[in-house]
């Protein structure tokens, strides 16, 4: 599954990429477009000698060109906005693994009460106050995404703490065997 994932990740990379040189038609491009080409259904010819393999638009845009053309945005928006979640993210949350504290349960708290909300209703609710845009999108989808790499790290750092490193190094070899001490051939060889 993970190599077809990974194939099919390749072929979406590929058509992204390649869309000015695969696609039939720039959709984007106004010279190219006719209006008599409009609502034609799938595998239409052209007047131009192609055919509209999943037909064109009102305004005569080919619909396999627009999704190719479509595709380099959303793969834009899906990278920065994941890029920047993740930069935010991690840092909230190694501020909050390394200081401890105060700082780690005020910034912890933002964290619970960021996801106690559902992700699609706050992104909906931004882009409807922020407007329209690709830079606003971003800015919704990083507000929605930073609360899950910065509580994975906080998670990270108390499984680590439960394991019996600190800090500083790993705890004392007692203290760490008390701590992970449960049953009772364990307190029988704590007690040793």
């Amino acid at each position: 599954m993970a190599i077809f994932g990974l194939a099919l990740l390749g072929i979406i990379l590929f058509l992204a990429l390649f869309a000015p040189l695969i696609s039939p038609q720039n959709p984007y491009d106004l010279a190219q477009l006719d209006v008599m080409d409009s609502r034609l259904p799938p595998g239409s010819a052209s007047p131009s000698g192609g055919t509209f393999w999943l037909g064109t638009d009102d305004q005569g845009r080919d619909m396999l060109s627009a999704i190719f053309y479509g595709l380099r945005i959303s793969l834009g928006v899906g990278i920065a906005a994941t890029v920047l979640a993740l930069a935010i993210g991690l840092a909230m949350g190694l501020t909050a693994a390394y200081v401890g504290g105060r700082v780690e349960t005020l910034i912890m708290r933002v964290v619970d009460i960021q996801l106690s909300f559902p992700a699609i209703l706050i992104a909906l609710i931004l882009i409807a106050v922020l407007g329209q845009g690709t830079g606003k999108v971003i800015a919704a989808l990083v507000t929605v995404q930073w609360a899950y790499y910065a509580q994975d790290r906080a998670r990270r750092r108390a499984r680590r703490e439960a394991q019996g490193i600190h800090r500083g190094g790993a705890l004392p070899r007692a203290v760490a065997r008390r701590a992970s001490c449960s049953g009772t051939c364990c307190r029988t060889a704590c007690r040793r």
